[in-house]
């Protein structure tokens, strides 16, 4: 791998964060995870142009792909890991809005590099994404109707997505609030009954912040889980989570 700089602006000054860059730049076409992305329906001609122009990078954890309020940037198409996606909080408190994985794009929601970037993204583990420049986005969107729509619909679902929250935020006790958390968790790591589980990268704090409570409340609560034998955790593994018995206790509202 190679360093490789990124540029963001910020007024009328640009800062370059390093990254890695991967050489061995996967085909758009072949991709594991083309099937769970925008590109699903793309044209062979569309992924062909993405190929030869993107560069394929590696953010390390903690790296931030997206900064909220500032300009410039690209097209992130995340091929593996996770990322969390939030905005700024009263107090300086961030909101994680979600987690993201394999197949989530990030950085359409500018229209020109004058824009400040409406959210922050940041790796949660170290995310291997494919970046392609904003003008080269817009000359595929003006070539690929299943591109646009694809965008289109992704736009919508998140929005809807955020709808949802807000409401949950307002309306759920904590207890249900944190199992809504699990059950998102477990969604973005592709959990699976019957599996050895996962191991999570996130901090009690991240899970609060999805949660919309306090880290105290948040461990109150997965012990509470536990003892009633619908998770089994040790430490950040989460060895074994009871989904039916999660989604009965965000059903109860």
């Amino acid at each position: 791998m190679i360093n490789v700089g990124v540029g963001i602006r910020t007024g009328s000054f640009w800062y370059f964060q390093f990254v890695y860059m991967i050489q061995s730049n996967p085909r758009c076409n072949t991709c594991r995870v083309r099937d769970c992305s925008v590109l699903h329906n793309c044209s062979n001609e569309i992924l062909d142009i993405l190929s030869d122009n993107k560069q394929y990078l590696c953010f390390p954890k903690g790296k931030q792909l997206l900064v909220e309020g500032q300009h410039g940037g690209g097209i992130y198409f995340i091929r593996s890991g996770i990322a969390k996606v939030k905005v700024s909080g009263r107090n300086g408190r961030s909101l994680i809005l979600r987690l993201a994985g394999a197949g989530s794009v990030f950085g359409n929601r500018v229209s020109s590099s004058l824009d400040g970037q409406p959210l922050s993204v940041e790796a949660v583990e170290d995310l291997q994404v494919c970046y392609i420049s904003l003008d080269l986005y817009k000359q595929l969107l003006e070539k690929s109707p299943e591109l646009h729509d694809g965008m289109i619909q992704t736009l919508m679902t998140e929005i809807r997505q955020v709808e949802i929250h807000s409401i949950h935020l307002t309306h759920l006790s904590v207890k249900e609030r944190v199992a809504e958390t699990l059950l998102h968790i477990a969604e973005a790591y592709h959990y699976r009954p019957g599996s050895n589980g996962f191991r999570v990268h996130l901090e009690r704090q991240d899970i609060a912040d999805l949660s919309g409570t306090t880290k105290e409340q948040v461990s109150r609560m997965l012990s509470e889980l536990e003892n009633e034998a619908l998770i089994n955790l040790s430490g950040k593994h989460f060895k074994y989570l009871d989904l039916d018995g999660l989604r009965q206790i965000t059903a109860l509202h």
